[in-house]
């Protein structure tokens, strides 16, 4: 890919010398994108947004104003990230020291975006702590919707607003998540799952599950203790069914 500068080029941007630019490429005021990058033909990126070092952006996609993409993300052909968005930044990983302290564990993986792909406003994606964070083809992301780090979310996945996915947890390809759901990390989702807005998982789900629920805030043992109940309650049903019919028929 030749390396080429649109025209115009607004002066308040900050391009570095070596970014590979393709046809038809379209640079808004304020941008700084880094060496290294590499940009598709038709690549539109908005006022305001970055894109670090060593990044790659695929055909005809579309980079919002004051996006980021940080270092080493692969963008492929045809994505809307949205305004405001965050993809690379570090994964929340920390470790616990003997005497109780919090040390940072280094965040050296990348996030990799396939095509066909919508990141809504101000969603964020964290780069892997080793690996990859990867979007498959065609997933769709709506605002403010979390990503941790080394997530894997399968073919035409559909996140809601402001649910949230914690680290390592792997989604099956076309699994829909409501608004404010949340799933805690290293979990296992197949494919074409259902889960309705405010759910919390916290176990692995089978492919085709559909699940809905919403429980208020309780004390762990308590909350422990109603799942329980909870399980039991169509074997408390039925007996209560018989006890009914038996006390009608003394009467």
């Amino acid at each position: 890919m030749a390396i080429a500068t649109p025209e115009p080029l607004p002066s308040a941007c900050l391009l570095a010398d070596d970014i590979e630019m393709g046809i038809d490429c379209e640079i808004g005021r304020f941008v700084v994108i880094e060496t290294g990058v590499r940009l598709g033909d038709r690549v539109r990126i908005g006022d305001g947004a970055f894109v670090g070092e060593g990044s790659r952006i695929g055909d005809d996609s579309r980079i919002g104003q004051r996006a980021t993409v940080r270092e080493h993300s692969w963008i492929g052909k045809r994505v809307l990230i949205e305004a405001g968005a965050i993809l690379g930044a570090d994964g929340f990983g920390f470790a616990q020291r003997a005497d109780g302290t919090q040390f940072k564990i280094p965040q050296a993986g990348i996030v990799e975006i396939g095509d066909d792909c919508h990141i809504g406003a101000r969603a964020t994606i964290d780069r892997a702590t080793l690996g990859k964070t990867l979007l498959r083809d065609g997933v769709k992301i709506g605002p403010q919707v979390m990503v941790g780090h080394n997530v894997v979310l399968g073919e035409g996945c559909e996140l809601d607003a402001q649910c949230g996915v914690s680290g390592s947890t792997k989604i099956g390809a076309r699994t829909w998540i409501g608004s404010q759901a949340g799933l805690v990390g290293h979990l296992e989702v197949g494919e074409g799952c259902r889960i309705e807005a405010y759910t919390g998982v916290t176990k692995k789900l089978a492919p085709n599950t559909h699940l809905k629920g919403v429980f208020p805030a309780m004390a762990p043992e308590q909350f422990d203790r109603q799942q329980e109940l909870v399980a039991r309650l169509p074997d408390l049903v039925e007996r209560l069914e018989k006890l009914e019919t038996k006390t009608a028929q003394a009467v």
